[in-house]
């Protein structure tokens, strides 16, 4: 791939969360493929999903690494001013997790033996919430994210009311870790490190996975507004070209060192990202950043997240054609055109 000729801009502004899985845009810049492709990129650390929301609705952010929902949530204008949005790139799948704090955690494995029982864990950690004579307060990372739609599908399932039996609250990724030591939530549903984090500092233990959950699912996605997108077509095309062949650079087992080394340095996870190097947690959390299936920004993948609003309350029920603003927002017709040709 080569770059495109007279980009309409070169000198861009990327927003992103400390999360492993802003890998792509770390070694985009850190490796050189942005510089490849005609670019100038600079990075720049974000307290919460909110916040990334927000710039780049307003122009602040010509872009950002985005949970998978939010480009949808914004072009509905849910929770937020109302601004259509599109990605043509997935940056990764999978890469969650519920984790519980140690307290509670210790609690329900009295009565769990086989972890890999979801009918049992389920059955068991209804019975200790309804022992524990409060809700006990459970954390997400955002109200449009998958980490919200798996918790609630996961206690759903276990016949757990999210209104009764459970307080869900939104706190950012990077604050999850130091709520749930200081005793504030009982658990968190996030993205890597940080149910690592919790196990290496013995602060909790895995519920379960995202993926044990799910299966696979599109996490993370490259997300513009679509009047950014329409300005910027040449520039738009060189962003995802550099940041695909980051993921490719990614999915190459003799790049972990290195890749932890680039998420080490001060500017993205600093001395988390190094805490975690050798650790592998009790179930695989499957995250993966490199592949067609990884990438592509698959319309049924957003017809099912738009599917997930609907149930938690977020979209209504009314008629709605959830696979046309799903074709709206995830543009397969770029990704193949730009990554696959």
């Amino acid at each position: 791939m080569t770059a495109p000729t007279e980009l309409e801009k070169t000198k861009l502004t990327l927003g992103f969360v400390a999360l492993l899985d802003c890998a792509p845009l770390v070694v985009a810049r850190e490796k050189g493929f942005f510089n490849k492709y005609g670019l100038s990129v600079v990075l720049s650390k974000e307290s919460s999903w909110a916040t990334i929301r927000d710039k780049v609705s307003f122009g602040i952010l010509d872009g950002a690494q985005m949970l998978a929902p939010m480009p949808l949530a914004a072009t509905l204008g849910l929770n937020g001013n109302k601004t259509p949005m599109v990605t043509a790139l997935a940056l990764s799948q999978n890469g969650t997790a519920i984790t519980l704090g140690k307290e509670l955690f210790l609690a329900l494995s009295q009565h769990v033996t086989d972890w890999d029982n979801d009918e049992t864990v389920g059955s068991q950690f209804k019975a200790l919430i309804k022992s524990m004579g409060r809700k006990p307060v459970i954390a997400t990372v955002y109200p449009y994210s998958n980490h919200h739609y798996q918790l609630r599908y996961w206690l759903k399932k276990h016949n757990i009311s999210f209104a009764d039996d459970v307080e869900l609250v939104a706190i950012p990724p990077t604050k999850m870790l130091e709520n749930l030591s200081n005793g504030l939530i009982d658990g968190y549903c996030v993205g890597e490190p940080w149910n690592s984090l919790a196990l290496i500092n013995q602060s909790g233990g895995l519920l379960t996975t995202g993926y044990r959950i799910w299966g696979t699912q599109i996490e993370k996605v490259l997300g513009v507004t679509a009047q950014w997108a329409d300005e910027n077509p040449l520039t738009h095309q060189a962003l995802v070209r550099a940041i695909y062949e980051a993921c490719e650079w990614l999915s190459q087992s003799e790049n972990k060192d290195e890749l932890i080394e680039l998420l080490s340095l001060p500017p993205y996870l600093d001395r988390s990202a190094n805490l975690i190097k050798g650790f592998t947690p009790p179930y695989s959390m499957e995250q993966r950043f490199f592949g067609n299936e990884v990438n592509l920004p698959g319309q049924q993948q957003g017809q099912f997240l738009l599917e997930q609003m609907q149930a938690c309350g977020q979209l209504s029920d009314e008629q709605i054609d959830l696979f046309s603003i799903s074709k709206q927002v995830f543009r397969e017709d770029l990704y193949r055109e730009w990554c696959t040709n």
